[in-house]
């Protein structure tokens, strides 16, 4: 009775030895796929990390020329105040009591708005320098963005290799992220340690528009004080007549941010490293 009952405990024995090596086979096979997954989500994260630097060219450039056209705004507004300023010295004098006082005002005028006008004129040359940056290829560089970052790691993910495809026509980036990996799976299962997969991401942005409407008058909450506060060039105590208001002004703006676009059919080859 002993004898039968040992022997029928050594029987489980192939059985504990194919569950413990069913049960590795499942670890090592749920470790690879783990790290396929692990792979192809850094990919991507690269892809989308070197679209965003590439697109940032041309948002950059976009956003520099709404702030200048701002720029241009104020002034703009700034001189037809003072303009106004200029003429009430003439046609309505009792409001600076009397003609030396007059001419005193009107010479703080002239002055303010010659400065106004070459401030205007600063920014009409800067208008002309960013287009003259665009015509020359800085607006659609994101390749070049793309290259420059790649070669610093802290910022790209340099284990990649990147493929930039820049559609000018519509302002679209498009990037390809490969890198060959080496699977965990070892030579026990059938497998050489040499066997690759690869992780690809891809990205694809492009251009899109926000809307913001802003009053220059407008009280900043940070500081209690207006973003563009009433100006008295004539001197304080100057009536309002000869004083510049943005009371009127609201300005649209219109700034641009990266969005998702529809990645057109993958042309050409890519290279992984």
């Amino acid at each position: 009775m002993r004898l039968a009952r040992h022997r029928e405990r050594g029987q489980t024995l192939p059985l504990w030895v194919l569950g413990v090596a069913a049960m590795c086979a499942l670890m090592f096979f749920t470790a690879n796929y783990a790290n396929m997954i692990r792979w192809h989500i850094r990919a991507q994260n690269a892809a989308d990390s070197a679209a965003s630097a590439g697109i940032a060219t041309d948002a950059s450039v976009a956003n520099q020329g709404n702030v200048l056209v701002y720029a241009a705004t104020i002034q703009e507004v700034r001189m037809r105040n003072l303009l106004q300023a200029m003429v009430n010295t003439v046609y309505a004098p009792g409001a600076c009591s009397g003609t030396a006082a007059c001419d005193a005002v009107l010479a703080k005028l002239t002055t303010a708005y010659y400065a106004a006008a070459a401030n205007y004129a600063a920014i009409i040359q800067q208008m002309h320098t960013i287009d003259t940056f665009t015509e020359t290829g800085l607006k659609n560089s994101p390749d070049k963005a793309a290259a420059v970052v790649q070669a610093n790691c802290a910022t790209l993910d340099c284990a990649f290799t990147y493929r930039t495809t820049v559609d000018t026509t519509n302002e679209v980036v498009d990037v390809v992220a490969c890198k060959n990996v080496a699977t965990l799976v070892p030579a026990l299962l059938g497998l050489p340690q040499t066997n690759m997969f690869k992780a690809v991401g891809r990205s694809a942005l492009t251009l899109g528009h926000k809307s913001e409407s802003f009053v220059p008058s407008a009280v900043n909450p940070a500081t209690g004080a207006a973003y563009q506060p009433k100006e008295t060039p004539a001197g304080a105590n100057t009536p309002a007549a000869f004083a510049v208001s943005y009371q009127s002004l609201t300005v649209q703006l219109e700034w641009a941010v990266a969005v998702p676009a529809h990645p057109k059919a993958l042309v050409g080859t890519y290279s992984c490293s």
